[in-house]
């Protein structure tokens, strides 16, 4: 919508959040090693607000945020608890909170700088401007083009550095035509294939649909893998390597109407005889929900949305 629309986007860090929030229940704690009163060295301290580490800190952080918020008029949007949205003379403000890091849209700068002066009063905020980065997500926006690209090329370049893949071949497409592959009788754990395939699949929900359906194959065999399957992987590296500034780019000519595709195999694993649906939704350019499952996931979706 910021695309489409010309919106402003901006960003905005709380500092040290989970020490704004007061507690709801007697909470105690030793006393910390370097202020123990040395009079009552037995004692415990009472906390009269909540410190990192405390459980509660993140609830109780966000409960505060959130009376805030709506205190200044902003409406939060069922069924995303993190959105929150006012309309307010003609203007659109919207706010997207991430822990303690929060994205600000809005139709004007004027409502942008509105929405900061309210938050720097109530707390202390780092302004950090037009927004870049968030959560490893990469913001390029050309507003003469009207096209805001997200992309994830420095978290790839780290994932192919981890893996030792930083400097192999590129190859145009992450899996072999009919790849098929069996569970292993015994997983090969000198094989970082596990964490591999979680690394790829942060990439996948962040950015790289593409990635969705190779992913979802080579997810079904973290429990039993083999040197196979670790070549598959390193095959989805390569494309990786390949494929670095791609990205999801929403664009303002792009059509507002949300558009749903799927498709699906007919029993193309060839072990189990199970069929692999994918689907995609299409909004603004680019796709904001995508996924690939087999039959034998038990209806749960390998997805990023």
């Amino acid at each position: 919508m910021t695309a489409v629309n010309g919106w402003e986007l901006h960003q905005m860090d709380v500092k040290t959040a989970f020490l704004n929030e007061d507690l709801d229940k007697e909470v105690y704690m030793e006393q910390p090693d370097g202020y123990v009163d040395p009079t009552y060295p037995d004692k415990v301290c009472r906390l009269l607000q909540a410190l990192y580490g405390l459980k509660q800190a993140p609830k109780m952080w966000y409960a505060k945020l959130d009376d805030f918020l709506k205190s200044q008029r902003f409406d939060n949007i069922d069924p995303d608890a993190c959105l929150y949205l006012l309309m307010d003379d003609g203007e659109i403000m919207i706010v997207l909170v991430f822990v303690d890091d929060l994205l600000l849209v809005a139709s004007s700068l004027a409502a942008i700088y509105k929405i900061e002066d309210a938050l720097h009063k109530r707390f202390e905020m780092k302004d950090l401007g037009e927004a870049k980065v968030i959560l490893g997500l990469e913001i390029r926006r050309e507003k003469a083009l009207g096209t805001l690209k997200l992309s994830q090329g420095k978290y790839a370049a780290q994932v192919l550095e981890k893996f030792g893949m930083a400097e192999c071949n590129p190859i145009g497409t992450p899996l072999e035509v009919r790849l098929q592959l069996v569970k292993a009788d015994d997983s090969d754990d000198a094989l970082p294939y596990r964490e591999a395939v979680g690394s790829l699949m942060y990439l996948m929900v962040g950015t790289r649909p593409d990635l969705a359906f190779a992913i979802g194959k080579l997810s079904r065999f973290v429990s039993c893998y083999g040197k196979e399957h670790w070549a598959a992987i390193k095959r989805v590296l390569r494309y990786v390597k390949g494929s670095m500034d791609k990205g999801l780019v929403f664009d303002k000519n792009s059509s507002c109407v949300l558009q749903g595709f799927s498709d699906a195999d007919w029993a193309g694993d060839h072990e189990t005889r199970r069929s692999t649906t994918g689907f995609t939704f299409i909004f603004g350019g680019a796709a904001v929900s995508s996924g690939s499952k087999s039959s034998e996931d038990g209806g749960a979706f390998d997805d990023r949305s």
